[in-house]
């Protein structure tokens, strides 16, 4: 019924014009006030209906016309920022106030094939509907970076077998940011996402029973907060296993330890100070790696929590996190 034109508008066929015409043919000339209100609450109405009908998993050949708004291009900017995939439950709280209204717009934005979801199969796989990037939305992006597309790198498609992992790295990072804003004296200075860490990661050595052991550093995310005259470095780590893993300790906190002691990370972010923060899964769980923080003497610079204590409300300042050389929980801020 409508198709893509120029400028982000789409243009409607005479069908749908027709339909808004007949309201105008019978209005008088004479009272255009009223001419242009019957037009538009009719036009409102057929494009309120047109959306409704939009299906679900596939594209229509004209779609209902709209205008790429200012809060369409942040939208997109956010996808992209947020290595370049969003849940719908992150979109609609990051920018609408309701469900339908959020539901009404990326089901535009999907029809005109600035954003990609999961079809009816791929939905089945991933615990909400999830957005990313389409060519022509990687342009708007592209654009707004003044950067051509052809050397605009973006998330063509999700990391299917982490989609859960990734919305929860997204959600932890919503909190956290939503909690600095609420908050006088904390600032979140800036996150680097885990993408960066994929396409340009640190290569580490370590020891482990007297062997030479070599990984590459890949956090779920870095950031940094500002609280008052202290600045913390944190690299985040997302567990959402259920099952204990004895290499963790191998794994994680060795080569995570060495990378706060290393050359590689002051480089990166000049300075040889941070902490690690894992989330997971369960008290026992958290627990096992507590002990395992405790055999590699990791101090101070591991600190543990579950997905249920770690809120808005909770993550800055409530004694949420556990460290392996204190008894007592403590909050993220912590100084020693």
């Amino acid at each position: 019924m409508c198709a893509i034109g120029a400028a982000g508008l789409s243009i409607c066929t005479p069908s749908a014009w027709w339909v808004v015409g007949q309201a105008v043919a019978h209005v008088s000339p004479r009272n255009s006030s009223l001419m242009t209100k019957r037009t538009s609450l009719l036009y409102n109405a057929i494009m309120a209906k047109e959306r409704r009908r939009l299906p679900r998993y596939q594209r229509v050949s004209y779609p209902p016309p709209m205008w790429l708004m200012e809060r369409d291009k942040r939208i997109l900017e956010a996808i992209h920022a947020y290595d370049g995939m969003l849940g719908f439950s992150q979109i609609q709280r990051m920018f609408f106030s309701g469900k339908t209204q959020a539901e009404e717009r990326m089901k535009l934005l999907y029809q005109h094939c600035y954003v990609n979801r999961p079809n009816r199969e791929q939905r089945r796989r991933v615990p909400e509907m999830i957005y990313w990037l389409a060519k022509r939305g990687a342009d708007v992006v592209s654009g707004l970076t003044g950067t051509p597309l052809d050397e605009f790198k973006w998330r063509n498609k999700p990391r299917w077998f982490q989609v859960e992992h990734d919305l929860a790295v997204t959600d932890f990072r919503l909190d956290v940011w939503e909690a600095c804003r609420l908050s006088h004296d904390v600032t979140l200075v800036t996150w680097v996402p885990e993408g960066e860490f994929c396409a340009y990661p640190d290569r580490i050595s370590y020891s482990f029973k007297g062997r030479r052991l070599e990984r590459y550093i890949r956090p779920d995310g870095f950031f940094v907060l500002n609280a008052r005259r202290h600045r913390i470095r944190y690299l985040l780590e997302i567990d959402r296993s259920t099952e204990d893993n004895p290499r963790f300790f191998r794994e994680k906190i060795l080569p995570g330890l060495a990378y706060l002691k290393s050359d590689a990370y002051e480089k990166r972010f000049g300075r040889r100070s941070g902490r690690w923060l894992v989330v997971t899964t369960s008290e026992r769980r958290m627990g096992n790696m507590l002990s395992q923080a405790k055999q590699a003497k990791a101090r101070g610079l591991f600190y543990f929590t579950t997905y249920d204590q770690a809120k808005v409300e909770t993550i800055l300042f409530s004694p949420i996190w556990r460290r392996a050389d204190r008894e007592d929980a403590v909050p993220l801020l912590f100084i020693d």
